[in-house]
């Protein structure tokens, strides 16, 4: 039962991530897109972080996880990383348990630390 739930939520992530990619073209009022020159960001790019999660400094506003400005603000990197390796260990209020708990299996212990480390700043 819960890999059927994960697997809706990380299809409900990818469907929103194409909307945002598919609507992103961006007009005069659409915000510049980061570059990508900072690991952790790419890492945040590459798995899709923003088709789910609100985050300023990658300028995105994903709408079905946590806003990660807000929710993270004070946090350490320890708890960053639990709340990626083991998302449903402590769940954010108001947010199901809908993360993906595969992400140490999908992204090497270098680029979890870049995207710790990104996110901590």
């Amino acid at each position: 039962m819960r890999a059927t739930i994960l697997a809706a939520g990380g299809l409900a992530c990818a469907g929103a991530a194409m909307t945002i990619a598919a609507f992103a073209g961006g007009g005069p009022a659409a915000a510049p897109a980061p570059k990508a020159t900072d690991r952790g960001l790419q890492v945040w790019i590459a798995n899709g972080c923003g088709g789910c999660h609100a985050l300023e400094k990658a300028n995105s506003d994903g709408p079905i996880g946590p806003n990660l400005t807000l929710a993270l603000r004070g946090e350490s990197k320890d708890f960053i990383m639990r709340s990626i390796v083991l998302p449903g260990a402590e769940l954010a209020p108001n947010y199901g348990d809908v993360m993906p708990d595969d992400f140490a299996k999908r992204i090497s212990p270098g680029d979890l630390r870049a995207l710790v480390d990104f996110l901590a700043q």
